[in-house]
């Protein structure tokens, strides 16, 4: 690492308009006591951890330190059954749908909200190790101890197994073995010696020994750096988010304002799509906006149209949102929470009620929501970032169905505890539960409404909160 150009590019980062001083200086203190690993992918929770820093103001230094040079941002596929790197990219447009885990020998499809993880590493200019990017395995592998051996030295652990199969692996070379542990237990320790050989093999891949304690020797003659983890060999079907250690995803980075700002020109290429296992789709119309301009003539009902687009946008990214496109006088946002969805659509609703005081009630804004969540295609559509799929069909049909001042959402956000105390805390008094033939939808849905009113809430029959 090139201390002198790393302490320099953090101070010309400190003088950009609006920089936060404090958070920079946390991230610089976090650089200079890390480790190389760590440093091969930097991941903001940890800084978080260890300076007590917000996390998001930790993300936004890091994003803008990529364009000023400090930092390299990487988007890196992990596997779902040993959550072990499997590709990286450093633009959307180079991201692939399909990768394929060499330690665990199976294909699988990209997951962009659970799979995808984005780091951090110093810019290559000040420092440029030359080594694969690794992570640690997660604790529900629990693995029995990890070495790390530089070139031409050895690491050694001592550790009691039990009766099973179990699997050594370095993830920085990919090399890989199998050690099965077997007959009666003894109390003689016993020893195994494994070499670290050039390319992705270890000199050993097949060991067995007793159950009983047990010290292995790793010994790297082959790179400038490995190591080696082990743990039972039976994985998990899927790991989910829940047994992995906190991590950006793909998803929340793409609902990151300054991540829009510096980086929103990135897309997929036209020929991908990724699949997004959960997010949360929003929809807003105005109502009564044909009348509007058919009254107030095509110019100032236009300007009422653009405040209401300001407003609602500002609401959005207010609350973790992200606009991804206008139909009309439509919005279409997506979210990572529902409760997320709810707060943004309470707060536009609270700037809608300001924004009409004092006006006629030809120039006031009038608006629905429709909310819904479910598994999207993230996709490239004119050059932007896109979802398609039944959950963005659904949020608009159920938005379709709405009044002024009315939320509307599905089953799927009704059942999320997240968002009815987001509801709650709005002040809203109850829940209408209704079911309608949405267009394009098989079968009656049900369909759950609440009306905030402009000047007081109103309460509602069929109350099920």
């Amino acid at each position: 690492m090139t201390s002198k150009m790393l302490r320099q590019r953090l101070e010309d980062l400190k003088k950009r308009t609006g920089a936060n001083l404090v958070t920079i200086d946390a991230i610089k203190k976090w650089l200079f006591q890390s480790t190389l690993l760590q440093r091969l992918r930097i991941n903001p929770y940890y800084i978080a951890e260890d300076s007590d820093c917000n996390v998001e103001k930790i993300i936004s230094e890091l994003l803008y330190g990529v364009k000023a040079g400090v930092f390299d941002l990487h988007w890196d596929v992990h596997c779902p059954h040993c959550n072990m790197i499997t590709a990286e990219f450093n633009n959307l447009g180079n991201a692939s749908a399909l990768s394929f885990c060499q330690m665990c020998a199976r294909s699988f499809e990209i997951d962009f909200l659970e799979r995808v993880e984005v780091t951090f590493s110093l810019n290559k200019e000040i420092e440029d190790p030359k080594i694969s990017p690794v992570c640690a395995p997660p604790p529900i592998l629990k693995a029995k101890f990890q070495l790390v051996t530089p070139l031409n030295e050895t690491d050694s652990a001592t550790v009691i197994l039990e009766k099973g199969r179990y699997r050594y692996c370095c993830p920085l070379t990919c090399a890989k073995g199998i050690l099965v542990v077997e007959g009666e237990e003894t109390e003689e320790l016993q020893e195994l010696c494994i070499k670290q050989l050039e390319g992705k093999h270890f000199d050993k891949s097949q060991l067995t020994v007793c159950p009983g304690k047990v010290r292995v020797e790793l010994t790297n003659i082959g790179h400038s750096l490995s190591g080696m983890i082990m743990h039972i060999d039976e994985l998990p079907d899927e790991l989910t988010l829940e047994q992995l250690p906190p991590r950006l995803s793909g998803l929340q980075l793409l609902h990151f304002p300054d991540y829009k700002c510096l980086f929103g020109e990135q897309v997929l290429s036209s020929r991908e799509r990724m699949k997004v296992r959960s997010v949360t789709i929003m929809f807003t119309d105005i109502t009564g906006s044909t009348w509007m301009y058919e009254t107030l003539g095509d110019a100032k009902a236009y300007n009422i149209v653009r405040d209401h687009f300001e407003i609602l946008f500002q609401a959005i990214e207010q609350h973790g949102g992200t606009v991804v496109k206008t139909i009309g006088d439509a919005v279409m946002a997506s979210f990572l929470s529902n409760a997320q969805a709810m707060e943004a659509a309470a707060d536009a609703l609270l700037e809608f009620r300001n924004y009409n005081k004092n006006r006629p009630e030809s120039e006031q804004i009038q608006v629905k929501f429709g909310i819904h969540r479910g598994s999207a295609v993230l996709v490239n559509l004119n050059d932007r970032l896109d979802y398609f799929g039944s959950v963005v069909n659904k949020a608009a049909r159920i938005q379709s169905v709405s009044r002024s001042y009315e939320i509307s959402f599905s089953d799927e956000v009704y059942s999320d505890k997240s968002f009815l105390a987001a509801l709650r805390a709005t002040g809203v008094s109850g829940i209408q539960k209704h079911y309608e033939d949405l267009k394009g939808l098989k079968g009656r849905q049900v369909v759950y409404t609440t009306r905030i009113d402009i000047e007081e809430l109103i309460p509602l029959v069929n109350i099920l909160i």
